[in-house]
């Protein structure tokens, strides 16, 4: 299918009212309906309520030290902000002291 701006989808839409009511018109309509309701709902911006975004961010920040305990109960003669810097150096791709077997599952 063929991807349609808003304002082109409201000019066939138009052009179709006059038209007579056959089936393959009447699908049109639909389809076209369809795919100007998907256009506006998409352009809309997602609006997170500031209580849901303090949530999403505390559990994620949970979980992130959760991680980082773990890695510090498998190396205790690290400081735990050691670890983090190690953990910063990692994700960019440099190496570090902490094999990567630990940064797979810590648990382990």
């Amino acid at each position: 299918m063929v991807r349609f701006d808003i304002d082109k989808l409201a000019e066939l839409l138009k052009s179709l009212k006059g038209v007579p009511n056959i089936r393959e018109v009447r699908d049109l309509r639909k389809r076209l309906t369809k795919e100007q309701q998907k256009i506006v709902k998409t352009t809309k911006p997602k609006e997170i309520p500031k209580v849901v975004a303090n949530v999403i961010r505390s559990t994620k920040l949970k979980r992130y030290h959760r991680y980082i305990r773990l890695i510090r109960d498998n190396f205790p003669n690290l400081s735990y902000n050691q670890i983090r810097k190690q953990f910063a150096k990692r994700k960019t791709g440099d190496n570090v002291s902490i094999p990567d077997v630990v940064w797979q599952n810590p648990s382990a």
